[in-house]
């Protein structure tokens, strides 16, 4: 996986995506709430593109994009409808010009920009700047890998887990259906009071400005769909959920296989 949500999204079928190590939400193989402006769109993402090592026959991805080997991201989105493959296969959305899917799995699905911030990040840290994250999963993990279990059978009760969280600072959760599934939402960040460390984090990572939006919809077959619109830095984030937002609304669930 290759974002820094990695952490936030897996322990065996647990959420885990993570920023440098850090844990927050999580996926496995291995962020909330801010704002500024939105990063340029870099030039055409199909003239930008090149063939790297494809998780999925004929995928492209940004020339600065290495994907995941059995990752099966569909690469460069075209324009309009996009239709999963292995994530609840037959799931659509409607998705614009300029993002990338990294990842399409049973158990996790990805999506970025392709911006010069994520260009940036990459190059930096080998991570993403601000990705859209989901997966079905029974226990997001927020803050330090398998630090605090945040379990629940439905979306209500692992809100609940969440916000007796002393880790983390959250808005007021509020109703939402997306894709014919109903559940929670909410924006999650470290506490900026919370003092405690993570047992293996370096002294000197820098957690706290990691943002996330989070949202939690109850499966028919069971379980949680957990979906994380997440940003490594504060800066940006307020512009990423409003581009980010109207493609995870646009999802409509296919949870009949």
């Amino acid at each position: 996986m290759n974002s820094y949500l990695k952490p936030l999204l897996a322990v065996a079928a647990v959420v885990v995506i993570a920023v440098a190590g850090f844990a927050f939400l999580g996926r496995p193989s291995d962020s909330g709430v801010g704002g500024a402006a939105s990063p340029a769109r870099s030039s055409s993402p199909t003239a930008s593109a090149s063939p790297s090592t494809a998780p999925s026959a004929g995928a492209l991805f940004p020339e600065w994009f290495t994907a995941d080997s059995g990752s099966s991201g569909a690469g460069i989105l075209p324009p309009g409808n996009a239709t999963t493959q292995g994530f609840l296969p037959g799931s659509t959305f409607n998705v614009p010009a300029g993002w990338v899917n990294s990842t399409d799995t049973a158990d996790f699905y990805g999506l970025f920009p392709d911006t010069p911030a994520n260009a940036a990040e990459n190059a930096a840290s080998g991570n993403l700047a601000q990705e859209v994250f989901m997966g079905p999963h029974d226990s997001p993990h927020f803050v330090c890998d398998a630090w605090e279990d945040n379990r629940g059978a439905t979306a209500a009760e692992m809100v609940a887990a969440i916000l007796a969280n002393k880790a983390l600072a959250t808005s007021e959760p509020i109703d939402v259906s997306i894709g014919g599934l109903t559940g929670k939402q909410f924006d999650v960040q470290l506490d900026p009071a919370w003092t405690d460390s993570c047992p293996g984090d370096p002294p000197t990572l820098v957690l706290g400005d990691q943002r996330t939006r989070a949202i939690l919809l109850d499966s028919p077959d069971g379980g949680v769909i957990v979906i994380f619109v997440g940003s490594k830095h504060q800066a940006g984030h307020e512009a990423f959920l409003a581009e980010a937002m109207p493609i995870v609304e646009s999802f409509q669930f296919d949870t009949s296989q």
